[in-house]
Order: C-alpha cells, then structure tokens, then sequence
C-alpha cells in the first residue's frame, strides 16, 4: 500500500498511541467512531494531503463521495437504458 494517499487517525491511550492508517474517509470516519466509543482522549484526523480534519469535516467527505457514487451509478443506469 506504498505511494497511496491515506486517512491517519490517532489517539492517545493510557499506555501510548494508537494510529491508524485508512485508504478512505469512510474507514477513518469507522476508525474515529471506535476511538470516541472508547473514550480515547486527543483523536486527531490528518487528510491525505497532510491537513488536519474535523470530524465535521471528516463527515462531509464521506458525503461528498456518497453524492459522487449515487451520481454514477445514475449516469450508468440512463447509458444502459
């Protein structure tokens, strides 16, 4: 998975730091949900291009992207009728 633009989600825990690195904004977004339920302090989301993201932020990604594959499939389906 070299080279591929990722999603990393961090938390600080009791004994260290977790870090997870996600492929896309809907597995960071799963990622951050597990954190909070758990009650990890300082969970922090850094965009694939190095920024740092909200949650709100986070989320609006994943429904942008949602919109985007609607959108496609719609497109596909008016191409096969």
């Amino acid at each position: 998975m070299t080279g591929a633009s990722l999603f990393v989600v961090r938390a600080r825990k009791s004994h260290g730091t977790a870090t997870y690195n996600c492929p896309t904004a809907e597995w960071a977004l799963r990622k951050l949900g597990d954190f909070q339920a758990a009650g990890h302090d300082s969970v922090s989301i850094v965009g694939p291009g190095g920024q740092t993201l909200t949650e709100a932020e986070l989320r609006a990604m994943v429904a942008d992207s949602g919109a985007a594959a609607h959108k496609a499939d719609r497109v596909t389906a008016d191409l096969k009728s």
